[in-house]
């Protein structure tokens, strides 16, 4: 199994599983917090592969760089911006609504 399979499989279970509780939030908000961690993961995913901390099969790989890291990085990135803000609006409700 590739790394774009893999990614695009996860990608889409967790876009299945987080879009009710997404749709619910702003926009905007998490628009930014997007951006700025595909920005950061693009610096540092390039940083530790051209210096050698991390180094992928090429057969696995899509081949598509940015410039030196593959785009699939970018699936961890994506993954979390819909993973974290449901798994905080799913548990901070849980909290709330128990009664002290």
């Amino acid at each position: 199994m590739t790394y774009v399979v893999l990614s695009v499989a996860v990608l889409a279970l967790l876009a299945l599983a987080c879009a009710p509780v997404l749709r619910r939030l702003p926009f905007r908000p998490l628009a930014l917090t997007a951006l700025c961690l595909i920005a950061l993961t693009v610096v540092f995913d390039n940083l530790i592969v051209g210096l050698g901390i991390v180094d992928y099969d090429e057969s696995l790989i899509s081949g598509v760089l940015m410039p030196v890291a593959p785009i699939e990085d970018l699936a961890y990135t994506l993954g979390a911006v819909m993973l974290v803000p449901t798994l905080w609006e799913l548990l901070g409700r849980r909290r709330a609504e128990e009664p002290t």
